[in-house]
């Protein structure tokens, strides 16, 4: 299979639609204003970099915007496109990856994809070629998948406010290493913990992210006392699609309380 994203409507009744006419006015404006702004900032050139990143130009097939990045500038294509999908409300996935992204509750903070790559040679292309970059945003359903994702000694992920302020995990082993900055002379903080505990994880970095500052009080909680992935914190802060914005903000005094500024209604 091809690598593409996919940008469709968020609301599952729509993406059930057949064709482009079949949807709302203003829900057919987003996709072809998120496909215009995709071919608008990669446009067509023969030369490998930021203006030849497409293998081919964005399309609509049926009530989607298939975009196909060139293999070099794939995590380059990525960010933009959700850059560009966030104000529109569109649903960002790929298939490929099993990952999907909706913008609709999330929260803007950079989050770094870094796989390691020791030991790999120039071609080993399963090593080397694995996702990396950085996103623009994030919601907890896809923390979840990208903590499961990290598969390799070394693999990284990092949600990061400045250098003084981020969560990091990184895999070794049958473990999974947590540490966390927040804020300038704040002693990191660090776990280990082992891998099977991916969702009690997701909704520690997602809590964190969020400026609660009980986070480390419901990872300790859900591995110690379940030790499983889907523990009992692992929905503990999911914000559902009729969350208000001022429900998750987080007072000014927060270190992490920059993030939280993403946090949307559904449209």
């Amino acid at each position: 299979m091809s690598y593409v994203i996919v940008v469709t409507p968020a609301d599952p009744d729509l993406r059930g639609a057949a064709h482009l006419d079949d949807l709302p006015e203003r829900v057919r404006t987003d996709l072809e204003e998120l496909r215009d702004q995709v071919s608008a900032r990669f446009p067509e050139a023969d030369a490998v970099g930021e203006t030849g990143a497409l293998t081919r130009r964005p399309e609509i097939e049926g009530v989607g915007v298939v975009i196909h990045p060139g293999v070099i500038t794939r995590p380059l294509v990525v960010n933009a496109v959700m850059r560009f999908a966030a104000p529109h409300q569109l649903l960002v996935t790929t298939p490929e990856l099993g990952l999907v992204a909706d913008p609709r509750v999330r929260i803007d903070v950079d989050v770094h994809r870094r796989p390691t790559t020791a030991g790999a040679c120039i071609t080993d292309h399963a090593v080397r070629g694995r996702p990396h970059g950085t996103l623009p945003w994030v919601t907890h359903e896809l923390l979840h998948q990208l903590v499961s994702a990290l598969e390799v000694d070394g693999d990284r992920l990092e949600l990061e406010v400045d250098e003084d302020r981020w969560f990091r995990y990184e895999l070794a082993g049958a473990s999974l290493l947590i540490q966390v900055a927040d804020g300038p002379g704040v002693p990191p903080v660090d776990r280990t913990l082992p891998t099977g505990c991916a969702g009690d994880v997701a909704a520690a970095g997602w809590a964190w992210a969020r400026g609660d500052w009980d986070w480390i009080g419901a990872l300790d909680d859900g591995v110690l006392g379940d030790g499983a992935a889907g523990g009992p914190h692992s929905d503990a802060t999911e914000i559902s699609d009729a969350t208000e914005i001022s429900d998750v903000a987080v007072g000014e005094d927060s270190a992490s309380g920059a993030l939280v500024t993403g946090g949307v209604t559904a449209a």
